[in-house]
């Protein structure tokens, strides 16, 4: 480790940052004796006690406009300027909260520290989207922060039955959603706020926070989540409580699909294996004893679970614009309006899920935990019932039960990342369409198609192999392997003329009909183990060691709260202080870097390496994966009592408060509105508008170097806002003419 601190004060904010630390055998000695000193009675071990730490609650990695990508146009320069988002880390303590960013540059950054009395749930609203119908009723005072903390604004409102907005820009409260039952999470996007009861669902409008939605039709789980819920961009997904068939979705984990061999081996171990377990629960029960941690009720309800009709592992997806307002009621008197897709997804009830970056994949788990099920969800605009959730996998953790608290993708959506609350962080290979991950798919820096004919078609094979003659070198991840995707033998097969005439002509067939995808069963390529102290994990390798430490059922009831995340590397300053940043950067990964953050506060860079596998006789594009994964830097976030408070309000120059203006700058340009502190008003030439035809001179520089690049930012919103642009260049102006879909 570094001999001198790794902490010091910010001038910009106020707070603390701490820079990277690196993970080495040292450093694993040394944290190992900070653990026993932390745990250890200084009267038993002889050492004086540590700096004293609070106690975390949860964790987790937060979206918002410090790092929305589609509405910072900085974000889209990266290829020139080398600047991506940061992240944003959010830490709930048992008496307040606090909030991280770490940029590209590795420091962490306190942006927000506050000690008010526990909080449950926590998030930083996003600015909505508006536009000529919508208006900001809160535009002067984001950003916002909702909290649910344990004593609402009056005082005499039951603990965790109001929603608090706080706004990060003044520090007052703007807002109080107050509720009759205990409130267990929050979630929101850019058009909603999502507060998760019990057995119920309640959406509200992010622009003037009045209820749009309410659904009561939930099925609970025992926890971490009680009642489990996946928003994406526009897609809310919830367990339903039954299934209704005349809105049931073609396909889910009970559709037309054919289980696989090893599909059909594991489901007969399990069966095995529960029913093995019940009869020694039956002759235990007939001695008149049962072990322990078995009760009664758990042999009658698994006695007569045969004979119930409730499927209680349904999910719902719903459209968060055209469900309409007042209750979201899934029956058979009720249309399909705003119902996206409702299928049977566990024979258990549902845990947890995530949406993907894109919402079309859904991944789902159960309250065993056994096994994670991946959804595509193909939607039709007539009713949910014509829609198609097509099965992809079933990514197989193992035998031991589990519950699962974090689910993350990676950015390319190559890569899933499932943690439970036993502290370990399992990784699967994905692909977005199916089929057998392989090293053809996940050894390139780029995502291929299914059937790897885009690089040939794009004309990128030329542009390569003219970048590589000129390199003097090959390019290719794999030795003696192409360097593009599109060598795969695949193309050999393709001897019948109609099988080439359907893949040439992009025709595959009516996804949503039969065959459906056929179902493939994965095992995890690593599994991370989210130790009590750090360098834990043997290097070089997804294997875990076991660490020198109290496990976290005996020393926290069974609950190790960890959260993960994909993105940039940012170790290169621990283990290369005087290495500058391009060159740290000129090898280009092939996954990103895996971010996990325990409940003591540690945050871990962890590096992996996808390679073919090494017990394979012949290396082609077909060849299985094996992952090779190491801690590469450490960061040590968890907070003391000796720390300050910090809180609103900020200085103009706080990141929060700089990224809000920066998206409420391109809202206003986006809606035709004119800017605040803009050089001008924005006029319109027909049906274009032109953003500097009636500027001249330096005003014209002006908007010209404010709209660097703005092509990039405008096919962003394309893709995720519904809104197309008609964009061309004359000499000094830019014309641009919004088009709605």
């Amino acid at each position: 480790m570094a001999t001198d601190s790794p902490r010091r004060p910010s001038r910009c904010t106020g707070g603390v940052v701490v820079r990277p630390q690196a993970v080495t055998e040292q450093s694993y000695m040394e944290s190992v004796v900070t653990f026993l000193q932390d745990v250890v009675p200084q009267a038993y071990s002889g050492t004086p006690l540590t700096e004293e730490k609070e106690k975390i609650v949860w964790v987790r990695f937060e979206n918002a406009d410090l790092n929305d990508t589609s509405r910072n146009l900085e974000f889209h320069e990266i290829h020139s300027t080398g600047n991506e988002p940061p992240l944003l880390i959010m830490i709930g303590y048992s008496d307040g909260m606090q909030v991280w960013s770490i940029p590209i540059s590795g420091e962490a950054q306190e942006l927000f520290s506050v000690r008010h009395g526990p909080i449950r749930a926590a998030r930083i609203l996003p600015a909505p989207q508006f536009g000529a119908q919508k208006c900001d009723n809160f535009a002067e005072k984001r950003p916002l922060l909702g909290v649910c903390k344990s004593t609402g604004s009056s005082g005499t409102s039951p603990p965790y039955c109001c929603v608090d907005l706080y706004s990060l820009r003044t520090g007052e409260m703007v807002k109080s959603i107050q509720f009759k039952t205990p409130i267990y999470d929050l979630h929101c996007n850019k058009r909603i706020l999502v507060v998760v009861l019990q057995e119920k669902i309640a959406a509200f409008d992010s622009c003037t926070f009045t209820k749009k939605f309410f659904v009561t039709s939930c099925y609970p789980c025992p926890g971490p989540n009680m009642n489990p819920i996946a928003l994406g961009s526009r897609w809310l997904a919830y367990a339903e409580n039954k299934l209704i068939r005349c809105h049931q979705s073609r396909g889910g984990a009970c559709g037309d699909n054919i289980q696989s061999y090893t599909a059909t081996v594991i489901s007969a171990a399990k069966t095995l294996k529960t029913g093995l377990t019940m009869v020694g629960k039956v002759v235990t029960q007939l001695t008149g004893t049962l072990p322990s941690g078995v009760t009664e009720d758990d042999v009658a309800i698994h006695s007569n679970s045969r004979r119930s009709p409730l499927v209680p592992g349904i999910i719902t997806v719903i459209d968060t614009e055209t469900v309409g307002e007042g209750q979201v009621l899934v029956s058979e008197d009720s249309d399909s309006d705003g119902i996206v897709a409702h299928f049977p997804a566990h024979e258990k009830p549902v845990c947890c899920m995530a949406f993907n970056t894109s919402g079309m994949l859904l991944v789902t788990t159960d309250t065993l935990g056994h096994d994670f099920h991946v959804f595509q969800i193909l939607t039709h605009p007539w009713s949910s019932s014509q829609s198609a959730v097509h099965h992809l996998y079933t990514l197989h953790r193992g035998e031991t039960e589990a519950k699962v608290q974090d689910i993350c993708f990676s950015h390319d959506c190559r890569w899933v990342v499932v943690s439970t609350l036993r502290g370990t962080s399992h990784v699967f290979p994905i692909n977005p369409y199916g089929g057998q991950p392989c090293v053809r798919t996940h050894m390139s820096p780029r995502v291929v198609n299914r059937m790897s004919r885009f690089q040939k078609s794009a004309g990128l094979e030329e542009i390569e192999q003219e970048l590589t003659s000129k390199q003097g070198g090959r390019c290719s991840p794999v030795p003696g392997l192409s360097s593009s995707p599109s060598g795969s033998p695949l193309h050999g097969k393709l001897n019948s003329q109609d099988s080439y005439n359907n893949f040439a002509n992009n025709n595959p067939g009516n996804p949503r009909l039969s065959p459906l995808p056929s179902l493939m069963v994965l095992m995890p390529l690593a599994q991370i183990k989210q130790p009590m102290t750090l360098g834990t994990i043997t290097k070089r390798t997804g294997k875990v060691k076991p660490p020198p430490q109290i496990s976290p059922s005996k020393s926290m009831g069974g609950e190790f709260c960890v959260a993960a995340t994909f993105g940039t590397s940012r170790s290169w300053f621990a283990n290369n202080a005087g290495l500058k940043r391009e060159k740290d950067q000129s090898k280009q990964v092939v996954v990103e870097s895996l971010y996990i953050i325990s409940c003591y506060g540690n945050l871990v860079e962890h590096m992996m390496e996808p390679r073919p596998l090494s017990t394979a006789p012949k290396i082609s594009d077909d060849t299985p994966l094996e992952m090779m994964t190491s801690p590469r830097a450490s960061w040590t976030l968890v907070r003391t009592p000796q720390w300050n408070e910090l809180q609103p309000p900020f200085n103009a120059n706080h990141p929060l408060l700089l990224a809000a203006d920066a998206v409420q700058y391109y809202q206003f340009l986006l809606a035709g509105l004119v800017p605040p502190g803009s050089p001008g008003p924005i006029t319109r030439h027909g049906s274009y508008d032109s953003l500097a035809s009636d500027h001249s001179g330096q005003e014209d520089e002006e908007w010209l170097s404010q709209f660097k690049n703005n092509f990039t930012f405008v096919m962003s919103l394309v893709l995720n806002e519904g809104i197309t642009f008609n964009l061309w260049i004359d000499r000094c102006s830019i014309h641009c003419m919004p088009t709605k879909w």
